[in-house]
């Protein structure tokens, strides 16, 4: 059987409470990270809508086209022979 070893136990510290200043100043600093990431996140919002929006626009824009298309292929197609042309 193999021998497990287990890691030494950290160095003793002695423990201290915190400074008050120090205590304060990570609050803000959690603080400012938080408001920038709600920044970014405002930021993703916008771009997202953005590229729904740009998503909206191209499918409109194929079905347009698609719609052209068939316009063209019905000008272009030789008329019917089984239609006789009207009478005047």
């Amino acid at each position: 059987m193999r021998e497990v070893r287990q890691a030494p136990p950290p160095p003793f510290r002695e423990s201290r409470p915190a400074q008050p200043m120090a205590v304060q100043e990570a609050i803000e600093e959690v603080n400012r990270i938080i408001e920038g990431l709600r920044g970014s996140l405002n930021d993703m919002e916008e771009v997202l809508e953005s590229l729904e929006l740009a998503e909206r626009q191209k499918i409109a824009d194929e079905q347009e086209i698609e719609t052209l298309r068939r316009g063209l292929q019905r000008l272009h197609r030789p008329p019917d022979r089984g239609q006789h042309p009207p009478r005047h």
